[in-house]
């Protein structure tokens, strides 16, 4: 059933050479060559025999197979049938088994995030095209998030990565509107939580998610406390500078902002604006005032300084 909803996708593309990793894969491949079933790879004309095989052996304490070791012996069969199921829903023909696995696709990740080729940033782009984000205004976003996260430089402990993260959901904080205006940050934080989205482990996607969702309205607690309780406190506290970020930018124009001054100590927000700007936004005013008792939701004071 699962492989169902993806069969048709891939058989209309069509296949030039299918390669398998895994340790089970590895092992079905000298299995069915050590059985005289194959003498290339994997084929399902093989994996048909090496269910007959199986079949007859009855318990997996009789089978005495060619490249199978005991230990591997409980699993071999199920894993087996996957892969037959696999070739007959998808049409394959042939499969190589490569000595590379998971192990190594991870050490690739990191790598090359550690020489500025993150996945996750391709992966962002990607999501903005195919929603049509108003890329001038999540540059304007994103470049006043940054210059908050500047702001309380040293005063909270976020990481190295902060910057990156604020750049990431200011990209794609308006995704949603691609469905409907109205309540778009949860559409938002739908199109996250379910997006196929290379780079992201399940953790870091449900809190780009999490962070999306709340950049503006009531924030939902319920998401947060969702999270493990080491991404709690970082993901409210960068929801909380995207959200101000939003705020001083709610006007989508390409206009000066005056310095951005904030402070940052414990869970209290103190931003200082000068006056003579606040009284030509009033509408900002309002919303700082508004944001106040939302920023509460997630434990946070917020206090503003007129001078």
């Amino acid at each position: 059933m699962l492989l169902q909803q993806f069969a048709m996708d891939y058989r209309e593309t069509g296949w030039q050479e299918c390669f398998g990793s895994s340790g089970t894969i590895k092992v079905i491949e000298a299995v069915v060559s050590g059985l005289g079933l194959s003498e290339h790879g994997i084929t399902l004309p093989a994996l048909v025999g090496l269910r007959e095989v199986l079949l007859q052996a009855g318990h997996i304490d009789r089978l005495r197979l060619p490249g199978l070791s005991e230990e591997r012996m409980p699993i071999f069969p199920g894993g087996a049938v996957i892969l037959e199921t696999a070739f007959e829903n998808l049409g394959l023909e042939r499969m190589l088994a490569v000595e590379t696995a998971m192990r190594d696709g991870i050490l690739w990740d990191m790598m090359g995030r550690a020489a500025g080729s993150d996945p996750r940033r391709a992966s962002i782009q990607a999501l903005a095209r195919r929603y049509a984000v108003d890329e001038a205004q999540a540059v304007r976003v994103d470049s006043t998030a940054q210059a908050l996260l500047q702001a309380i430089d040293g005063q909270w402990d976020l990481g190295e990565d902060a910057a990156e993260w604020l750049d990431w959901a200011a990209r794609v904080h308006e995704i949603g509107l691609a469905i409907a205006h109205s309540q778009h940050h949860r559409h938002a934080g739908y199109i996250l939580r379910h997006a196929d989205l290379p780079g992201f482990s399940r953790d870091e996607q449900q809190l780009l998610a999490c962070i999306v969702e709340s950049h503006r309205r009531k924030p939902d607690k319920a998401a947060f406390n969702a999270l493990p309780p080491r991404l709690r406190v970082f993901a409210r506290r960068i929801t909380s500078l995207l959200r101000l970020a939003v705020l001083m930018r709610r006007a989508r124009r390409s206009e000066a902002l005056p310095p951005l001054r904030l402070d940052a100590q414990g869970e209290r927000l103190h931003l200082v604006l000068p006056t003579a700007w606040l009284e030509a936004h009033p509408l900002t005013i309002t919303d700082l005032d508004l944001e106040r008792a939302l920023l509460a939701e997630l434990g946070l004071k917020l206090e503003l300084e007129r001078v």
